[in-house]
């Protein structure tokens, strides 16, 4: 790198040639489960990152923690768990399933989402983020749905470039 160029460890307050582990929390916002295991782990100094889910009924809870470390936001698209759901934040036809949530694959997501309504709904979790005062460090996205299939990798590509942060690589 050069000196008008510092390397990530630089811009992350390290030396040029450090070495970096990040470890980061999935699911945060999730459950209250999953908030305490995150706060607790970030506090301790075992996690240096988390993920926060916007759409989940626990997402404001996790923002209020005041969780320490870096929070970014993930994509959430998908809704998993049979007996515990949630919905898009757009209220888009295209990302509920016949129950009114959002789909419970990936693969379900990739047949019936319209691109342009995941636009608007990422763009809403990303914004939704800012306006709890999240300083948002980064973009991912729950169960790879945006970074598997190449139509949606190039959304999330697009977010990151529209606000001007890095995101996440699958696996």
């Amino acid at each position: 790198m050069s000196a008008s160029s510092p390397s990530l460890a630089e811009r992350l307050g390290h030396g040029p040639d450090a070495k970096l582990l990040i470890v980061n929390c999935d699911d945060l916002g999730s459950s209250a489960s999953a908030n305490r295991a995150t706060e607790a782990a970030m506090a301790a100094g075992l996690a240096t990152s988390a993920t926060l889910m916007v759409p989940c009924p626990w997402a404001l809870d996790a923002v209020k923690r005041s969780v320490p470390g870096g929070i970014g936001v993930h994509l959430t698209l998908t809704c998993e768990y049979p007996g515990y759901r949630w919905r898009a934040l757009t209220g888009a036809a295209s990302l509920h399933d016949d129950e009114g949530y959002m789909p419970a694959t990936a693969q379900a997501v990739w047949d019936k989402a319209d691109l342009d309504e995941v636009r608007a709904e990422c763009r809403a979790q990303i914004d939704q983020a800012y306006a709890w005062g999240v300083d948002d460090t980064h973009l991912d996205a729950h169960m790879g749905t945006m970074q598997i299939d190449p139509r949606y990798f190039a959304i999330l590509l697009e977010m990151g470039r529209a606000y001007d942060l890095p995101v996440r690589m699958w696996g």
